[in-house]
């Protein structure tokens, strides 16, 4: 994989009346607790999109959720972006955008945190959350300036080329069938937090089988991207030994997906040692 630059957009982004449709939070003007303590400052995610677009970074997704233990008030969200101008490129197409998502809360209850994700174009989930090996930064609710968001871009950016390392390593790591058929099990006891649960063979067969011939192959890189789609965007059938075939939903929660998406990459990359 190669980092480049270049000015194609890789798809439309957001406008601000899209995201408010899908996360007004991230737009909110002032705190959803009223029970705040005098050190808390309240940072608006508006502000970040904005300074975000300052530095080349367009939204292109964006989701929230219900604060626990209440009815009505929205809390956490989630904004993830996109640069036009850097892009991965792939073997036989497989090109990728760089994505820092951003998630957030105005209850006084979460910091704000950047992560980095891969988006890959040929993937109908397309993105692979990178665990603590990838740069991750949190802002806490005491202050925010640009510089130090310029910052952590800055950061993100030069440490791109490292990164990018660790998914040419992949693409080289041949596995074998055992070690295929182990990393399907152990991403499905992930997703089902079913603890030392036996299979059926016909469940694992399906979460390995790719869905399109880029997927092909059996590399690590590869396998991978072939169960995370599978374990994130369900569509398969699964069973436990002699027990019924159900078929597997998408995950719907923004945040079950970062934490699933973050421990499949781990999972993978340990197989790099």
């Amino acid at each position: 994989m190669l980092l480049r630059f270049n000015t194609t957009l890789a798809e439309s982004y957001l406008t601000k009346e899209q995201i408010q449709k899908v996360a007004p939070l991230a737009l909110a003007a002032t705190p959803t607790n009223d029970k705040l303590s005098s050190k808390y400052l309240h940072i608006n995610t508006e502000n970040i999109i904005d300074d975000m677009a300052k530095l080349g970074w367009l939204p292109v997704q964006a989701a929230q959720r219900k604060s626990k233990g209440t009815g009505t008030i929205f809390s956490k969200h989630m904004v993830s972006f996109q640069n036009p101008e850097i892009k991965i490129k792939g073997k036989n197409g497989d090109d990728a955008y760089p994505r820092i998502l951003l998630t957030n809360s105005h209850d006084g209850f979460n910091s704000f945190q950047f992560r980095v994700g891969i988006f890959r174009l040929v993937c109908s989930n397309g993105l692979v959350i990178a665990d603590e090996q990838f740069t991750s930064f949190k802002l806490r609710h005491k202050g925010y300036t640009f510089e130090e968001l310029q910052l952590i871009i800055n950061s993100t950016i030069e440490d791109l080329p490292n990164r990018i390392q660790v998914f040419n390593k992949m693409q080289v790591r041949m596995l074998t069938q055992e070690e295929k058929r182990q990393l399907a099990i152990d991403a499905m006891q992930l997703r089902t937090n079913v603890i030392d649960a036996k299979w059926d063979e016909d469940t694992v067969t399906d979460i390995l089988e790719p869905l399109r011939d880029t997927d092909k192959g059996e590399d690590l890189w590869s396998v991978f991207n072939v169960i995370q789609e599978k374990i994130t965007q369900g569509g398969y059938k699964a069973a436990l030994e002699g027990a019924k075939v159900r078929k597997v939903r998408k995950i719907k929660s923004f945040e079950r997906d970062l934490n699933v998406n973050q421990q499949l990459f781990r999972l993978a990359t340990a197989l790099l040692n």
